[in-house]
């Protein structure tokens, strides 16, 4: 008789905390991450140092997230001031963390610093005073006053003073639709500014340091307006990985100054808004005292500046509603959203009612929708907390609609994993939304009262602090372990290997992404604080701080403040509602079955984006969503709702990829046809030119030649001898399973040769041969291949092109495509006797499907794969010593299914032949 081996001890990989610290009087919660169910005598304690402060404590066991089980902790009730402390579970320590009594209180001076880090057209000296704040910038930071010469016209024959503002991000540029930020930090003062640790003034210059900085903002609206008169411009960054004073001479009118592009009424009514909510500041100030008495004239003298600025933008985008919104732009409403943020703000600066009717009117006729937070994309949740306490009756109750129904949503999507992190991974961080959602529950609270959105924000702000599954802190400089490598230009050895990283005070990274954007196949969520010498072209995707991605933190941290010690633990929860199918990281294709878990609490389960009604049978709901349209390795979304007894609603999300296809000859993997498609070509980046051997440069411009969507691969050589490198950034590609590498082109340059090299981790093949090769002026589909490499690991390829002249002529690529294929050959495999688990299923007992695989040529399956629901899973042989195939072999797969009923199919291709399908098994109960 054979037995199973025993199961293995779990272990448990960290133990997480807000390495920001508690408040005394705050809501506490640390982390278990383990690979396995932990024992029930596991250990659980509080040490200061080496003493044990907190004996003992309760694990929660909370199931299994991303493949982890998580274990909560709750010491709320430990509530003693100290620090260097460490939560132990099961011998293994946390990051340490301090106890305070305000310790949100203890970063307000970062996320004043991070914006004076921020300012264009100021040395960093100058713009941040020695000790500002508690965190120190690195040294590296530091530089002299760049982009003095701002900006020229889109043409460069006028010039603009457009010096000042913020830059965005890392990158440099200042754009128009993010100039709402400029309101955020004076309206940070408006509603917080009566605490005395809000409306500090570390620069010493008698002013709140909020209200200078609202100010700064302010005066580069003021350029813009006194330059253009009311539309608003972007200034793009350019340049690599130097500070910014070498990016541009200084000096105005020569060829190096950047120039305006991207015009846009959304930034228009944005700085509108932020013009009045920096004036209203400024007269709370000198009202409040902060502002001394002898400076009370100068600085009215600039409220009534920014006033007088802030209706003539209103006016301005008010009557040009038709016109461009421009670059990053309130997709969540259009011109109205945006208009909505200036509207209230110059209601309350003047008290003119025409302003609060417009702003009513917007709100009345604003649809909810569970994408929205506060941020560039959309200011109707700020815009309606703002107004709310001078509302009219009916608009406070649409008011209060609107923002009950976000936080329904906040609340109930935040508790699809243990973490307290908003459930929305995509292809940029989750941090940018996750913090906007928190600000948004806070001024919730502020206005309601309702503590369960006090707890959340908590929960929601520890994540961003470290406590998550990578214990990772993404505000720079906080804690034992936080994010080094900022993706900036600041860092001007960012992009170098050896790069040691840097710390800017308050900015917080974006953070995870559902996927490595290097690695398609990777776990999901993913994160990894990665060099950008190892990821020069993805690495802003999750190391990429900005003015937007800081918003929310900005703005919660000052409100959390303010909310001292208030009370948080009351509150009913909302009802759970769980999707137990797909889950995040599954490969899906097809028609994709939806499954929504709640029992009876809840009823009405419906689909997004349409809130399409589900199919309910037995405490389960079932949808479909079909991805069969969708490109391959496409990360997605899904959304489910539920009614409860209230008439509120719970949400939960789930997340797929779309699988590619199987490699057949009737399924090419289209890797880039230069028009955004392919699977790195839908990325929008141009292949680059790296290195020029024996001098001369390269170029990639994509372009249309012939009624074609191309690549122009250009080579402008010194001499015969140069030789051009070119490639798609560092991306690689899972090829494996396909024969040829296809490339269909043509090169009107006789004198024009071409070396294609395919690399992996370990080898590198000439596949073009020994010797470059002209390419014929006529389309050409040139196939190459790859079996005849069989060191190569096609399941990792990386893409060369290489141009060389055989004289010293400019010389000109088209490509038209990029992608890997299969001839067709032999005889179709054949899939027969399938089968699955008898008897009653229940969630607890694994399915077990297997099938015959049968090929009368002998060929091996490239993959035989368990389609279930849509989802796929991998089958593997039963006995993996029988490679005889003409005979057949058994292959099987297991899997645990939720509740409900289930379909399946087997699949399978030799790459010669089409996919071969088994019949679809239908009314797999599991009950």
């Amino acid at each position: 008789m054979i037995t199973a081996p025993p199961a293995s001890a779990a272990t448990i990989d960290r133990v997480t905390v807000s390495q920001g610290g508690y408040s005394a009087a705050g809501y506490k919660v640390g982390f278990a991450v383990a690979d396995g169910a932990l024992p029930g005598a596991t250990s659980c304690r509080v040490l200061q140092g080496e003493t044990v402060v907190l004996p003992s404590c309760t694990l929660l066991d909370r199931g299994t997230t991303w493949g982890d089980r998580v274990y909560q902790v709750d010491f709320s009730a430990f509530t003693t001031v100290g620090d260097d402390y460490a939560l132990e579970i099961g011998g293994v320590r946390s990051p340490r963390f301090a106890i305070d009594e305000n310790m949100w209180a203890g970063y307000l001076d970062e996320m004043t610093a991070f914006y004076r880090l921020q300012r264009s057209g100021v040395a960093t000296e100058d713009a941040y005073p020695d000790g500002y704040s508690s965190i120190a910038p690195s040294e590296k930071v530091y530089h002299a006053a760049g982009h003095l010469d701002d900006a020229a016209s889109e043409d460069g024959t006028v010039h603009y003073d457009l010096t000042g503002g913020w830059y965005d991000a890392g990158d440099y540029g200042i754009y128009g639709g993010n100039q709402w930020v400029a309101g955020n930090i004076a309206i940070s003062y408006l509603r917080y500014g009566d605490t005395p640790e809000v409306a500090f003034d570390n620069d010493a210059n008698g002013v709140p340091d909020l209200v200078d900085e609202a100010w700064f903002g302010s005066e580069y609206l003021l350029r813009m307006l006194d330059a253009f008169g009311g539309p608003f411009w972007d200034v793009k960054g350019s340049g690599g990985f130097q500070h910014p004073e070498f990016h541009t001479d200084g000096v105005v009118g020569t060829a190096d100054d950047r120039r305006i592009s991207g015009m846009g009424v959304g930034g228009s009514a944005k700085a509108s808004g932020s013009l009045a909510a920096t004036a209203r500041a400024i007269r709370a100030a000198i009202d409040s005292g902060d502002i001394a008495v002898a400076d009370a004239a100068a600085w009215e003298a600039l409220a009534v500046e920014a006033e007088e600025g802030a209706v003539e933008f209103y006016d301005y985008a008010d009557s040009h509603r038709g016109d461009p919104l421009g670059g990053y732009s309130t997709t969540r409403g259009g011109i109205a959203n945006s208009l909505l943020f200036a509207e209230v703000q110059l209601h309350l600066l003047t008290g003119d009612a025409a302003y609060r009717t417009s702003a009513e009117a917007t709100i009345a006729a604003t649809p909810f929708t569970i994408l929205s937070s506060t941020n560039y994309w959309d200011m109707g949740p700020l815009s309606m907390a703002e107004l709310y306490p001078v509302a009219t009756a009916a608009g406070k109750l649409d008011i209060q609609r609107y923002l009950k129904k976000q936080l329904d949503y906040v609340l109930s999507s935040t508790d699809d994993t243990p973490y307290g992190v908003i459930d929305q991974f995509k292809n940029f961080g989750v941090n940018e939304p996750h913090v906007s959602y928190m600000a948004d529950a806070l001024r919730y609270w502020e206005l309601f009262g309702d503590q369960r959105a006090l707890r959340a924000v908590q929960k929601g702000l520890y994540w961003v602090f470290g406590n998550n599954p990578w214990g990772t802190s993404w505000v720079s400089g906080v804690g034992e372990t936080f994010t080094t490598f900022l993706h900036t230009r600041l860092d001007e050895q960012g992009q170098t290997a050896g790069g040691t990283g840097i710390v800017l005070p308050g900015a917080l990274v974006s953070g995870p992404n559902v996927k490595d954007p290097l690695d398609m196949t990777s776990a999901s969520p993913w994160y990894q604080d990665r060099p950008g010498a190892q990821d020069v072209g993805q690495q802003w995707r999750y190391n990429e701080y900005s003015v937007s991605i800081q918003a929310g933190l900005f703005s919660a941290l000052f409100g959390l403040t303010a909310a001292g010690d208030a009370p948080w633990s009351t509150g009913t929860p909302p009802t759970a509602l769980t999707v137990g199918s797909p889950r995040i990281g599954d490969y899906v294709t097809g028609d994709v079955t939806v499954f929504a878990q709640s029992g009876t609490s809840l009823t009405g389960h419906a689909l997004g984006p349409d809130w399409t009604p589900m199919t309910a049978s037995g405490g389960v709901s079932t949808g479909h969503v079909d991805v069969s349209g969708q490109a391959p390795y496409t990360n997605a979304r899904i959304d489910v709702r539920g009614t409860q007894a209230s008439g509120a609603y719970s949400y939960s999300s789930a997340h797929y990829t779309v699988a590619p296809p199987l490699p057949t000859p009737e399924t090419p993997l289209l890797y880039d046809g230069f028009g955004r498609d392919g699977l790195f070509g839908v990325q929008g980046y141009t292949w680059v030119n790296w290195y020029n051997n024996h001098a001369g440069v390269g170029q990639v411009t994509n372009t249309t030649v012939d009624d074609r969507t191309v690549g122009r691969f250009f080579q402008n050589p010194a001499t015969a001898m140069s030789q051009a490198k070119f490639q798609p950034w560092h991306h690689s590609v899972d090829a494996d399973g396909y024969r040829y590498l296809s490339v269909t082109m043509r090169s009107p340059s006789p004198n024009l040769r071409l070396r294609i090299e395919v690399s992996d981790a370990d080898s590198n093949h000439r596949v073009t041969g020994t010797a470059p090769i002209a390419i014929a002026n006529t389309w050409t589909t040139y196939d190459f291949d790859l079996a005849a490499f069989p060191g190569l690991d096609r399941s990792q390829a990386k893409l060369v092109f290489w141009l060389q002249q055989t004289a010293d002529t400019d010389g000109e690529l088209f490509v038209d495509s990029v992608q890997f294929t299969n001839d067709a050959g032999g005889t179709a495999p054949v899939l027969s006797d399938v089968s699955h688990t008898a008897g009653t299923l229940t969630p607890s007992t694994p399915v077990t499907v297997e099938a015959e695989y049968t090929d009368a040529d002998g060929t091996a399956p490239h993959a035989v794969e368990l389609v279930i629901d849509g989802v796929i899973h991998a089958m593997s042989p039963v006995d993996p010593g029988d490679t005889d195939y003409t005979d057949g072999a058994r292959y099987a797969g297991t899997v645990s299914l939720v509740k409900g009923v289930h379909s399946y199919y087997v699949r399978t291709t030799d790459t010669t032949s089409a996919v071969v399908q088994s019949p679809l098994v239908t009314g797999v109960t599991v009950g």
